[in-house]
């Protein structure tokens, strides 16, 4: 986690999805901020960063989910797509221009900044997200002996030329490429939405990378350990539901 400004991005997110469902909620979802410090003090010397906020107490999702009926899981996912919805929708100050993560300026404005899980950052686009993202990846792995930057077998000249060439073919066909949402990234709670730690703002697909890990709803990878379940519905979310649906 990107230190410089991870205090001040999840104060600053919380205060924006406060903004966004606070009217639409009740009680409120979003923890009450009664004071924080950021990462470095007026004189410009660095500090321990800290919040104060309200105690939500909870349980993880995924942990009720499978003992639940399943009229009791369609009116929490009913809540859930209602909060999704409410956090995509709210407009974003001006001040935010770019993707990525957030701060404050000196005059208490909330703007842009590096994305706090991986210190890179603000980009202009959602597609040099992606491309900053795959570049630092592939730096991590030419200063790993073992893994030695996938350069045998021509594995790296493919990686290369997918982020140089095969990247903005996909994003060419994605009309909504310019827009930008909050995301929280770690949906996981019953009491509130509680832990902004990995918050920032991409486009509103990027919510589904990596929330929902719990109930069915992450796209992740492929791993053979899944239930056969699991893989056909990753499948039906990409390319989607068979019409009428199974009955299991």
């Amino acid at each position: 986690m990107g230190a410089a400004n991870r205090v001040e991005n999840e104060v600053a997110m919380m205060t924006l999805a406060a903004a966004a469902l606070d009217p639409n909620f009740e009680p409120n979802v979003v923890p009450r901020l009664y004071g924080w410090a950021g990462t470095t003090s007026k004189k410009g010397e660095p500090q321990q960063g800290w919040i104060l906020q309200k105690l939500m107490p909870g349980v993880p999702l995924d942990e009720k989910l499978d003992n639940m009926e399943l009229e009791e899981k369609k009116e929490i996912f009913a809540q859930i797509a209602k909060l999704l919805k409410s956090l995509q929708d709210f407009p974003l100050p001006a001040s935010v221009t770019e993707f990525g993560g957030l701060t404050f300026d000196n005059d208490s404005n909330i703007i842009s900044a590096p994305m706090t899980t991986t210190s890179t950052g603000p980009w202009p686009s959602y597609e040099a997200a992606f491309e900053a993202r795959l570049k630092q990846a592939l730096k991590k792995t030419d200063e790993n002996s073992y893994i030695r930057g996938w350069h045998e077998n021509g594995v790296r000249d493919r990686l290369e030329a997918f982020i140089e060439r095969g990247l903005p073919e996909y994003f060419k066909q994605l009309e909504s490429r310019d827009d930008k949402a909050i995301i929280h990234a770690d949906f996981s709670r019953i009491t509130g939405l509680i832990d902004f730690d990995f918050s920032c703002v991409l486009h509103p697909s990027y919510e589904f990378l990596c929330s929902f890990s719990g109930f069915g709803g992450k796209f992740g990878g492929w791993p053979d350990i899944e239930a056969r379940e699991e893989r056909a519905l990753k499948e039906a979310k990409l390319h989607g539901f068979p019409d009428p649906l199974p009955n299991n």
